[in-house]
């Protein structure tokens, strides 16, 4: 009988030959009575042939582990927001593990992963890796270990047990009408086009960027989004006469495709970011919001014009209502016209009682 504890499991293993064979794999016991129990009944039934001993995989370098996951994850999300996060999240795991056979990484080595990460520093913002992206990482962490259960590589995930760091609310700031004059004004053409279509459709960043000309339909005064986060992403977006004259402009200036290239360039691949131009801006006039808060502001102006919630969730790509409650805050006039409305509302009911 050969029975061990491995390191960050209350469970017992069990390790023995069979046939030549060799057999190690956990009792799911916390007793070693009871451990002991579990590998006999298991070498019993080995002997009357009634189970048989799945062959292992050879355990691949977790770069290799990643890069086989990309390749999965591409195909399965045609290279979507979903695939490009997975990417990112795969440049800081395989920094971290490296050359590391998967079958070697424990549970404490992903709080390692967890504690290094979270003291790194954003190349593009320069501050510390937010929480959200650990997050992020460690749930992608999770799904590759996850598949390599499936194709009998791994046993057991050493980040099952592992918990999400508890997430700041995301702040957002909703953009004032003077702020939106003097913030397109100082834009760049093609920054400029891509926040007016935000602030007057509540359409994502990314969602602007990949406008295609076979997505636009003038006739009926509407574009299409064929690719999204969700299914619910899945849409038609109605056109204001502010983002319709933007998309006209576009697709008279560019012949092709794309309406919204790379720098402005006719012909070539979708913007990917503007991050850098809309940074240079927000220094410039000494403002300090992100290009996504233009969506954020489009849905606050929305509710604040009592558009129902529901055609709301929906006109923004949301999957439920959870969602859109993040963007819609009433401001601080509605608030204290709602308690103005009460009050009057209450006054009335009196008054018709004293008559």
């Amino acid at each position: 009988m050969a029975l061990y504890r491995r390191a960050n499991s209350k469970f017992w293993w069990m390790k023995f030959t069979f046939d030549g064979e060799l057999v190690q794999q956990s009792t799911k016991v916390a007793n070693k009575r009871d451990a002991g129990t579990v590998e006999s009944a298991y070498r019993t039934q080995l002997a009357l042939g009634k189970i048989g001993i799945e062959p292992k995989r050879e355990a691949p370098t977790f770069e290799k582990a990643a890069e086989d996951f990309l390749l999965w994850a591409k195909v399965k999300h045609q290279e979507s927001v979903t695939y490009k996060r997975y990417y990112f999240a795969c440049i800081a795991l395989k920094t971290f593990y490296g050359k590391t056979k998967v079958n070697r990484i424990e549970t404490k080595d992903v709080e390692k992963f967890i504690t290094w990460r979270s003291c790194q520093t954003s190349r593009k913002t320069k501050e510390k890796i937010s929480r959200e992206t650990v997050n992020r990482e460690v749930l992608t962490l999770k799904i590759i270990f996850n598949r390599l259960i499936e194709e009998k590589v791994l046993q057991t995930s050493p980040a099952r047990s592992i918990k999400r760091l508890p997430e700041n609310e995301t702040t957002f700031h909703v953009i004032t009408k003077d702020e939106e004059k003097r913030y397109l004004l100082a834009c760049p053409p093609l920054l400029q086009d891509v926040a007016t279509v935000m602030l007057e459709t509540g359409m994502r960043c990314g969602e602007v960027y990949r406008v295609r000309r076979s997505d636009v339909n003038l006739e009926n005064n509407y574009l299409q989004i064929t690719k999204g986060k969700t299914k619910s992403s899945i849409r038609r977006v109605y056109l204001t006469d502010k983002a319709r004259r933007v998309i006209e402009s576009r697709m008279n200036n560019f012949k092709g495709e794309n309406l919204f290239p790379t720098q402005d360039v006719d012909l070539s691949a979708p913007t990917a970011s503007l991050d850098h131009h809309h940074a240079k801006v927000m220094s410039e006039l000494k403002f300090n919001f992100r290009l996504y808060d233009c969506r954020h502001t489009f849905a606050t102006r929305a509710a604040e014009q009592n558009i129902n919630l529901v055609t709301l969730s929906a006109m923004l790509g949301h999957a439920s209502l959870k969602m859109v409650m993040r963007y819609a805050h009433p401001s601080e006039n509605e608030k204290r016209d709602a308690v103005i409305k009460m009050m009057q509302t209450e006054q009335g009911k009196r008054k018709a009682k004293a008559v």
